[in-house]
């Protein structure tokens, strides 16, 4: 019997969107933890992040947000959720992997593709 990991699900990730959205519209989750959740679906599906809260290695070497939505929307939206600005975050996120010593992978171009034949896999892209 095969049992499918359930981290990187599209099915079990947006079931458990939509319980987390219910549970904070009941007060009982912090929609921080939804932004997380919906950037990390958005990131799979190659789609604008709503709150810039998923980061990875660019083509320079450099630890950045993935792509997201209009800088200013971006930032408000952090703001109603009580997160900091991403000018903010993006040195932040910088700074840590600096004082890591984490560094970028050899070959982006490689990891890129690695990536996007895993999304492909699992389901989240044709």
């Amino acid at each position: 019997m095969v049992i499918q990991h359930s981290i990187g699900n599209p099915n079990f990730m947006k079931k458990s969107f939509a319980l987390l959205k219910k549970a904070i519209d009941e007060n009982r989750a912090d929609p921080i933890n939804l932004a997380y959740l919906a950037d990390r679906i958005a990131v799979f599906e190659g789609k604008y992040q709503l709150y810039g809260t998923q980061f990875d290695w660019d083509e320079k070497g450099e630890l950045s947000p993935n792509i997201f939505d209009e800088m200013e929307k971006v930032n408000q939206r952090r703001k109603e959720i009580g997160l900091n600005n991403m000018e903010e975050q993006i040195l932040i996120m910088r700074n840590r992997v600096k004082n890591e010593n984490q560094l970028p992978p050899a070959d982006y171009e490689e990891r890129k593709k690695k990536f996007n034949e895993w999304r492909k896999a699992v389901g989240w892209i044709k």
